[in-house]
């Protein structure tokens, strides 16, 4: 009568094989994760850009600036971030997140009409034509994306989003003079608006 079964040894080896196969391949795995992870991080920054562009095309301002041109102010006047959904990342580049960030979300500012400007104009005249984004969603590390709203219509500075990407804190610094390029730092991702 034969046996039709595995030997013991048999499947030792088949485990093994299977261990060392698991041992190469999942460092590829989590590195394309890793890769998903920034590219989607890249693209959600390119999108709120692009509303924040294309709410400026379509007013002549940006969502912070009221309709006299000056920035709304926003609770005590002094808060110049403005953040998305989410977890607060590490302040390791001093933005000032505990005092400085707005409560009203960044979404409500896109899609706001704070700037005060007519929705009936027929384009090209300046209209309001909002919403100018759907949702705005937490970085794939659950933080906040962030904008140095101080920074619009600034010639000074750059005026960018930012994700704290994988490591979870801020490393860039918020001001950076416009006359350079802008210098990010450590595993940051940033989307320029100006």
């Amino acid at each position: 009568m034969e046996n039709k079964g595995f030997t013991l040894i048999e499947l030792a080896v088949v485990l093994a094989i299977i261990a060392v196969l698991a041992a190469v391949l999942t460092p590829l795995v989590t590195g394309y994760l890793d890769q998903a992870r920034i590219a989607r991080a890249q693209a959600d920054l390119r999108t709120i850009a692009d509303a924040f562009k294309l709410h400026q095309r379509d007013t002549g301002r940006y969502p912070i600036y009221n309709a006299t041109g000056y920035p709304n102010t926003v609770s005590d006047g002094t808060k110049v971030i403005f953040a998305g959904p989410g977890d607060v990342p590490t302040d390791t580049a001093s933005w000032g997140l505990s005092t400085a960030t707005a409560t009203t979300t960044l979404e409500a500012w896109i899609n706001g009409n704070f700037t005060g400007v007519s929705q009936g104009n027929a384009f090209p005249k300046a209209g309001f034509r909002g919403p100018y984004i759907s949702n705005i969603e937490t970085d794939p590390w659950g933080n906040q994306y962030l904008l140095n709203a101080v920074n619009l219509n600034n010639g000074n500075f750059h005026a960018f989003l930012i994700s704290a990407g994988p490591n979870g804190a801020i490393d860039t610094a918020k001001n950076q003079a416009a006359t350079s390029p802008l210098s990010v730092s450590s595993d940051d991702i940033v989307s320029v608006i100006q």
